[in-house]
């Protein structure tokens, strides 16, 4: 498709929107959901670990920034792989992360719903998942402005919890209940560099979602420039509100060993601010999980379905653009209908257990891109500036790439089953659209 020519979406976001965006899609509360699971690999060192996940995570983000700079476009990793490499890569890349966007708004509705009925029984799970699909679906219908700013509500809502926490924890600490401690940095009692490890590779899972701010580029003031620094502002932000929330449960409860694994975040907040707390935080994780995330991850995959879409790799349809509301209002509805089935038939561990592969995949291809297209190719690039060039698109990439490879190696067995299976159905998907590989992949011509 001819640039000229393209369907184009409306641009109403900033930067600030675009952090938000982001610090919505990685949950700033993650870590009541997973806090018990770090406990005993990290030996209660899991601010540590979260630490250690953000740095990993800017390297990769780095190479967002440089691609997000030089391709100003929807699509996320697909359009870059595409462009950088080839459009058959690109094409994989882009089923790829289709893998993990379609089964991450699933994940939180499924989580989301469960909180939800923990506090109304009365209400089945299905009834609560079938009403956050609805209300995502169509509140992404309407526009990323109006999403914009119900993430913006929904993000200063678990602000308030996190600060409640804290406040609640510090009156316990001057009150002499509790007391000053730096067990979630550093417990020389039981310190590990393997389980502190082991312990990084689940939470650099946290982190997952920074790449979702890609996506949203033609809907960008300046995408340009407001894309990459997004994305950065959100991998520090979002860092640093986790390494926050859990050195203060250090804090509170350093005797981690009798937590539940379960419901460890939950028992730490009931003990430190009572019932109301619980409740407070309880709900909003309803919310956390069932609309917020379930909303900005329904808007990532969909905004990378309509740059397939309009590519032609994809149904054409997809592509499509409502004329009243400016939004990809095929592609949304297309992934409502797909999440919903996975949301009520489908089991938290199993797909828990493969939502990372299709990110973790991308990741792996956009660093080798990074290093392909910014360094190996541009000779100029090395002669006039030779130490940013190694720094910026050498070393920062290969240290994504090998902490991306980490991880996606020690994936389980369930996630590399289903997910080189997906690889192989699009390589067959992509052998059929392209007659045999005899007719070129199909892609936007940017000249």
């Amino acid at each position: 498709m001819d640039m000229k020519n393209m369907t184009t979406l409306k641009r109403t976001l900033t930067t600030k929107d675009l952090v938000i965006y982001g610090l919505v899609f990685m949950i700033p509360l993650a870590p009541a959901a997973l806090y018990g699971v770090f406990l005993e690999p990290s030996g209660g060192m899991v601010a540590l670990c979260y630490l250690i996940g953000m740095a990993a995570m800017f390297f990769t983000g780095m190479s967002y920034k440089a691609m997000a700079k030089k391709y100003p476009l929807a699509g996320s990793v697909y359009l870059y792989v595409q462009k950088s490499v080839s459009p058959a890569f690109g094409f994989l890349t882009g089923w790829a992360i289709l893998l993990d966007y379609f089964l991450m708004p699933a994940t939180v509705v499924i989580i989301g719903s469960s909180f939800a009925s923990s506090l109304l029984p009365a209400v089945p799970v299905w009834a609560w998942t079938l009403f956050f699909i609805a209300f995502c679906t169509i509140v992404n219908i309407l526009g990323v402005d109006l999403m914009s700013k119900c993430s913006w509500i929904l993000f200063a809502l678990q602000i308030v919890v996190i600060i409640a926490f804290i406040a609640c924890t510090i009156r316990l600490w001057i009150n002499g209940t509790i007391h000053f401690n730096t067990i979630s940095f550093y417990n020389p009692e039981s310190f590990n560099l393997s389980g502190i490890l082991q312990a990084t590779g689940i939470v650099i899972l946290s982190y997952l979602g920074f790449d979702a701010i890609s996506t949203l580029a033609e809907e960008t003031v300046k995408p340009e420039k407001n894309v990459g620094k997004a994305i950065i502002y959100a991998i520090l932000l979002i860092g640093l509100i986790f390494i926050v929330i859990t050195f203060f449960c250090g804090i509170a409860y350093p005797n981690y060993q009798e937590l539940n694994v379960d419901s460890a975040f939950i028992d730490i907040v009931d003990f430190v601010g009572g019932s109301w707390l619980t409740v407070l935080t309880t709900f909003t994780l309803v919310l956390s999980f069932g609309i917020a995330t379930c909303q900005a991850s329904q808007a990532a995959v969909s905004r990378v379905l309509f740059a397939m879409g309009r590519d032609g790799v994809l149904p054409k349809s997809l592509g499509n653009i409502s004329e009243k509301y400016q939004t990809p209002a095929v592609a949304i509805i297309f992934v409502g209908i797909v999440i919903t089935p996975i949301a009520l038939f489908c089991s938290l561990g199993l797909i828990s257990t493969m939502v990372s592969f299709g990110a973790l995949f991308g990741f792996l291809l956009l660093n080798v891109s990074v290093i392909w297209s910014f360094y190996m190719k541009d000779e100029e690039g090395r002669r006039k500036d030779p130490l940013k060039t190694v720094f910026l698109y050498l070393i920062c990439p290969l240290i994504g790439f090998v902490v991306s490879l980490a991880i996606f190696i020690n994936l389980g067995i369930n996630a590399h089953v289903v997910g080189f299976g997906w690889l192989v159905l699009g390589f067959v998907y992509l052998v059929c659209v392209t007659r045999g590989m005899r007719n070129p992949v199909p892609q936007l011509d940017l000249s």
